[in-house]
Parts: C-alpha cells; structure tokens; sequence
C-alpha cells in the first residue's frame, strides 16, 4: 500500500512540474515559427487511392508545396515545389509525404545571396496529429543544404529535433 501512495506521489508530482514548466516552452526555442513549407490543397490533382475509408484513406497525386513567412502571415513563395504528394489519413491523423520532383528551387535574399537550394528529389513529410501539434522532416539530397532536418511543432513553440535547415532559413531570410 506504500509503495501505491509513493508512486501517486510521484506521478502528481511530475505533472505539477510539467504544468509549470509548459508556459515557459514558448519562449526556449521559438525563433523555429518564422517559416513553415505548407501544400497548396487547391493544386492537389488525385491520380491513386487506396486505403478502407473512413478508418484508412491513402490518396496519391501531384500538388505544389509553398514557403509561408509565419511571422507576417503570408505565402512568400507560392507553389515553390511540384511533385507528388501521397496523403494518408487514419483517424484523425494526417500525413503529407511529398517529393519534389520539378526543377527545385533556389531562394535569394534582398542582396541576392543564395539561401536556400531545394533542389529536384527534395522530401517534406509532414505529419499532423491533431490540436496543434505537428511534425515536418525536410531531407535534402544534394546542395548548400544537404541533410536531414526534423521540426517538432507544438502549442507551445517549436523545436528543432534534428539537423538546422529551419533554423538557417529563419537566420537568412
């Protein structure tokens, strides 16, 4: 019977420090909110579907994918990428798994410096679950930016988990 008090004990105790720990998450890692690569629903032109709706839809197709400035609320790169996007949804749980597969990109700044080279084989894949809280992973193949970057999006502020291309193209842009 001890050992079940001191377990709740701890249990109340971790959720109190989460709660108050929370607010303060915004303001650690927030300089990640400035760019976001969204699709364009409006271009998305079905060409497969798959799954047992309403419990598992997978819809394949070619859609164009955007750069969206968060900080001023506005699509600064529209239909940037085109490729092909392959939507799964299960539940409440939506994927967009997309790969570039048009010319790619180059993005300059005001000084017409290169910023940003998405480049054709580009992956985004980004995972919505629900109430705010998100997951986008870019991979990279070749270029100035090569690699693998992973944005966990959330309520509270977004975090870089892996690699620094959102953190470059805040700093760049």
């Amino acid at each position: 019977m001890r050992v079940i008090r001191r377990y709740r004990k701890c249990f109340i105790a971790a959720v109190a420090g989460g709660c108050l720990l929370a607010p303060t998450l915004s303001t650690a890692v927030a300089f990640a909110d400035d760019f976001a690569f969204a699709p364009d629903t409006s271009t998305f032109d079905p060409t497969q579907v798959e799954g047992y709706p309403p419990l598992d839809n997978v819809v394949t197709g070619t859609e164009s994918f955007s750069l969206d400035d968060l900080t001023q609320n506005s699509v600064n790169w529209a239909d940037a990428f085109t490729g092909v996007d392959t939507e799964t949804t299960v539940g409440s749980f939506t994927n967009d798994d997309f790969l570039d597969t048009g010319l790619g990109i180059i993005l300059l700044n005001s000084s017409s410096t290169e910023v940003l080279d998405i480049p054709t084989g580009t992956q985004i894949d980004l995972a919505n679950f629900g109430g705010g809280w998100e997951n986008e992973w870019v991979s990279v193949p070749t270029g100035i930016d090569a690699g693998t970057s992973d944005l966990l999006i959330t309520p509270f502020g977004d975090f870089p988990m892996l690699g620094s291309l959102f953190a470059d193209l805040t700093a760049a842009l």
